[in-house]
């Protein structure tokens, strides 16, 4: 439901749950980017969205419906048919007698409630949802896509032939049908990629989904040529190549989100093999709060990106979020007084107004080229995708001492080992010491599956390893996890959360950095003065029952 922005004002505002210039300050950014005000307010952190949902159902006199995490049984689903309820954006989640529970972006919308009375002859009772719970309980019609995608692949397995012209070839139905049914199951499955594998006998289709690759379908060798001759065409690719990678884009709809592919092709042994990333460009940016990101390490954050200059770090593994954290602070920084300046490889999702550069090592267009250039170009935030070699760091701390606001990644396992690996690429310590001011460490943990969860305790084995480590008895600490389900494939886990440590620069570290101190040094500095671990924000988010002791161990040793 697209609320006025002056009724969103006369909810908030009235209610005092954010102050009116803080709110008209949100609402100019909101028409200045193109952007929906109360995705604004979210990722900027002035509000939560199930805050946010329940003060919008006081104002239209209809509880909230908490569907975001419900398993709605099959019977109440299939109600209403899934393409009315997307179409009038409506989730039936319970039934008591005569009387059906739907959860609705607009419970004001008459045609809609007329529908759901005459389809299921029963008496409706509105709830208000919002947009995003909708469109997550709205998957839910595709849990059950499994057979029909096992049913679709083997159909058009059995039609698809061996046709020598590639080109036509990508354009028969069957093996048009076979790659729509693997994107459509990916998304169903909230897979992040998918990979096609061409061994010696088979074709292997696999997914990452929460971080592990699982295999989905094995297919007969030889439909793998027309299958990415199809995407070569979709993603603009030279279909006649097969000697050197190739990396391409593809964009597709699923109702009303909008998906993006980021193609990679390189030449194998058997044949080409192919990864998509999953790419969701209707998303909503998460708000740091959604990323994990809580307590004392949230405040000393929102300070520090608050600075006009010096540079904001962010370390951790290939695949640990380093970059959906830039960018969600990108997106709380961006406004039109702002020129904001990124250089990423690859650029993984556009934002208005942001002057986003892809380097391209081919024409020269490196890191600390494009970064130099862009000193040229008068910005007041500059994100650089990775600090890599001696260069791009000396450049990005001089763009940090001359008044610019420096955002970038690095590969360290710890928060205090961003400084040692500056050192050894041969920063001055001074320099260094005088420019970082918040060093951010992370890891992504898999969430316990909601509609499975329970409590457990673990070996005493464990327990008793982590209490001499942490000095810890544990006597008070809550264990969940999740027993396995079919919403999680029984997996126990679904979806994924960050856990972090937050190292704000003080006085006393910038000594110890101009001292050349260890990461030890520093670290045992930043822990007396009360910095949470990675280890102890990860025990929390255990506690709360976001995730679970072992994958946070798994994750914090194995980093």
């Amino acid at each position: 439901m697209k609320f006025s922005e002056d009724t969103l004002k006369q909810i908030l505002v009235g209610s005092g749950f954010i102050p009116e210039e803080e709110f008209n300050v949100a609402q100019k950014n909101a028409s200045d980017l193109g952007k929906d005000l109360k995705d604004i307010l979210i990722f900027r952190g002035l509000i939560n969205e199930k805050t946010l949902s329940e003060l919008i159902s006081k104002h239209l006199s209809v509880e909230h419906a908490n569907i975001k995490r419900k398993t709605i049984p099959d019977e109440v689903l299939k109600l209403i048919p899934e393409k009315m309820a997307r179409n009038y954006r409506m989730v039936p989640f319970g039934k008591e007698k005569n009387r059906l529970q739907i959860a609705f972006e607009n419970p004001e919308d008459f045609e809609a409630l007329e529908f759901a009375k005459r389809q299921t002859g029963l008496q409706v009772i509105a709830y208000y949802a919002s947009k995003e719970d909708i469109n997550k309980a709205l998957g839910q019609y595709k849990r059950n896509i499994k057979a029909d995608f096992d049913k679709v692949i083997a159909e058009n397995v059995k039609k698809a032939s061996v046709e020598k012209n590639l080109e036509k070839a990508a354009e028969k139905l069957p093996i048009i049908k076979i790659f729509d049914t693997l994107l459509n199951y990916a998304v169903a499955e909230r897979a992040s990629d998918i990979h096609i594998e061409t061994q010696q006998d088979e074709v292997i289709v696999r997914y990452r989904i929460d971080g592990a690759l699982r295999d989905i379908v094995k297919l007969p060798r030889g439909i793998e040529t027309a299958l990415v001759a199809r995407i070569k065409i979709l993603s603009n690719l030279k279909i006649d190549e097969h000697r050197i990678p190739q990396d391409g884009r593809h964009k597709f709809t699923i109702g009303e989100e909008v998906i993006a592919l980021r193609i990679s092709i390189i030449p194998g042994f058997f044949g080409e093999n192919v990864v998509m990333r999953i790419l969701k460009e209707t998303a909503r940016p998460l708000s740091l709060e959604e990323l994990g990101i809580s307590g004392k390490g949230l405040e000393l954050l929102r300070e520090n990106i608050t600075k006009p200059h010096g540079m904001i770090l962010v370390t951790g593994p290939t695949g640990s979020g380093k970059t959906t954290t830039l960018y969600s602070i990108l997106n709380i920084l961006n406004n039109i007084e702002a020129k904001i300046l990124t250089i990423e490889d690859p650029i993984e999702y556009g934002i208005s107004r942001v002057n986003q550069v892809q380097i391209n090592i081919k024409t020269g267009l490196t890191f600390a080229a494009g970064l130099r250039s862009f000193l040229r170009h008068d910005p007041d935030i500059i994100m650089v995708g990775e600090i890599r070699d001696q260069e791009t760091a000396e450049i990005a701390i001089h763009a940090a001492l001359t008044g610019h606001l420096v955002l970038s990644t690095l590969h360290t396992n710890t928060a205090a080992g961003a400084v040692p690996r500056f050192l050894d690429m041969g920063v001055e310590e001074f320099l260094l010491a005088s420019t970082v001011n918040i060093i951010i460490a992370q890891r992504l943990v898999r969430k316990v599956c909601n509609a499975c969860i329970t409590k457990y305790s673990p070996k005493p084995d464990l327990l008793k390893r982590l209490s001499k480590e942490l000095d810890s008895d544990f006597k008070n600490q809550k264990f969940y996890k999740g027993k396995g389900c079919e919403e999680c494939g029984n997996k126990g886990y679904s979806g994924r959360i960050g856990i972090y440590e937050v190292l704000s620069v003080t006085e006393s570290v910038r000594d110890l950095i101009a001292q050349k101190a260890t990461s030890d040094e520093i670290q045992r500095k930043v822990i007396a003065e009360g910095m949470v671990t990675m280890l102890q924000d990860g025990l929390d988010k255990v506690s709360s029952g976001s995730t679970t002791i072992e994958e946070v161990l798994r994750v914090v040793r194995e980093g």
